[in-house]
This record gives structure tokens, sequence and C-alpha cells, in this order.
């Protein structure tokens, strides 16, 4: 707990050095990126309207988008307040203090997330809302991961999924992996096979001497789709790097501004 504690106040430094450092740069309507303060992780709808490919999606204007970097504006000068001194405040916390300081920071994040965002609307067409807010779903839900089993906890909530049915869906997404890893293991030895097709008979012959048997490398550590190795990394349940945590990030790593 020690560790955490310490590992949770040096996070919290790096934000305030970014949100207090004059640098801080937000989306223009040319579509330049920033990062903002989407409360930890958390990509509020003000952060993804500062997304080109967002402004395109939702064909957004330019009156629109200059009202929207006003806002940006507004947002940023906002947090600067919040974390202005914060960083010596800190210093001198014991870990309990940090702990409830932190809550008290990410609380305040999200409520002022939840208010700009509602500015953020009003400069919005109906439709044009509805759209942001399938977007933020998918933008959340993609953190999960694909295949993991999870739904954000927007569509959980929204779509009333109880605890049995959340853990039936873990089970399913197993039950899922499994099959697929073995569907990936058939779809790589036949793949091996017509590669190695180019080879005359005597050097598939001498291949396959000097190969062996195929062995899961995987079997007895991290796991992975291959066996044997043609073409393998490995890599686990994981999915070579990716897998069920959506590729090192799930989807959608576009700028969160």
């Amino acid at each position: 707990m020690i560790f955490r504690g310490k590992y949770q106040v040096l996070g919290l430094l790096a934000v305030i050095a970014l949100f207090c450092s004059a640098d801080i740069v937000m989306a223009q309507p040319g579509g330049r990126g920033g990062r903002g303060g989407g409360g930890f992780g958390q990509t509020s709808g003000l952060q993804l309207l500062g997304q080109e490919g967002i402004q395109k999606e939702l064909e957004l204007v330019d009156d629109q988008v200059e009202t929207l970097v006003e806002l940006q504006q507004e947002q940023r000068d906002a947090m600067r307040e919040t974390f202005m001194g914060m960083r010596e405040r800190f210093q001198n916390m014991d870990d309990d203090e940090r702990r409830n300081a932190w809550t008290e920071i990410q609380d305040e994040m999200r409520a002022s997330n939840k208010e700009f965002d509602e500015k953020a609307n009003d400069v919005l067409l109906p439709h044009q809302v509805t759209r942001l807010k399938q977007l933020l779903i998918q933008r959340e839900n993609s953190r999960r991961g694909a295949g993991s089993g999870e739904l954000s906890e927007t569509l959980m909530e929204q779509l009333g999924v109880t605890e049995e049915q959340a853990e039936a869906m873990k089970k399913k997404a197993e039950e899922v992996r499994a099959k697929m890893t073995e569907k990936i293991q058939k779809i790589v030895k036949q793949a091996e096979e017509e590669i190695l097709s180019v080879l005359d008979a005597d050097q598939r012959a001498k291949y396959k001497e000097l190969v062996g048997d195929s062995y899961d490398f995987n079997a007895g550590g991290r796991g992975g789709f291959g066996a044997g190795g043609f073409g393998q990394r490995g890599g686990g349940d994981r999915g070579g790097r990716g897998g069920d945590r959506g590729g090192r990030g799930g989807g959608d790593r576009g700028s969160d501004f």
C-alpha cells in the first residue's frame, strides 16, 4: 500500500505539472490535437470533440469548432486553477492524506468534465449529441479490450446488466477465446503448408527434419495462439502483445487531447 501511495502521488504530480505548464495545447480548428485533463484516463465529450476525425464524423461547422475551442480554453484554465499549488501540498501529506486528496481531485475532475460536456452539448445539434454519446461509449468500451467479456460501466448501467450476467459474459469470453485459439492454430498450420508448397519435395522433407515436430512454446509459459513457431511470436491469450486487451489499448488510440 505504501508503494501504491507513492506511485499515485508521483502520477498526480506529473498531471499537476502538465496542467500547470504554459504550453498545454488543445485541439485547434485546423485539426491539431493536444492532451487535456480528462479525469485520469477518462475521455470527456469536449476532449473527444478536439479530434479532427471526430469533428468530421459529426460534420461540425467552423462556428461550432471555434466555440468549442473557447470552451476548451475555459476548461484548461479551470483545471490549471484546481492544480495550482497542489504540488507543494502533496509533498507535505502522509499517505492517507494523499489518497483522500487524490479522490477529491478525481471527483472535481469528473464534475468539471460533466459541466463542460453540458456546455459542449449546447453547441451541437441533437443528432450530433447523439452520435457523440455513441462515440464516447465506444471509446470507453474499447479500453476494456476486445474479447475481454467486460463492457464499459456506461453500457453496463444503461443496459441494466446484472452481476450474474457480467460473470457469465466473462466465462463466455473465455470459451470464445479458446475456440479462436484453436481456429487460429489451424489457420497458421494451413498458411505454413501453403507457403512451403513453393519448395520442392526434397526441401520440404529437409525442412521437416530440421524443424521436427511442432512444440507449443506457450504451453507452460505466457502462451499464445501459435503452436510450432512458423511465423509465431507467442504472447499468451493476450493475443500477441494485444489480445483480449484490445492491442495495447483497444481500438482507437487517437489523442485524448
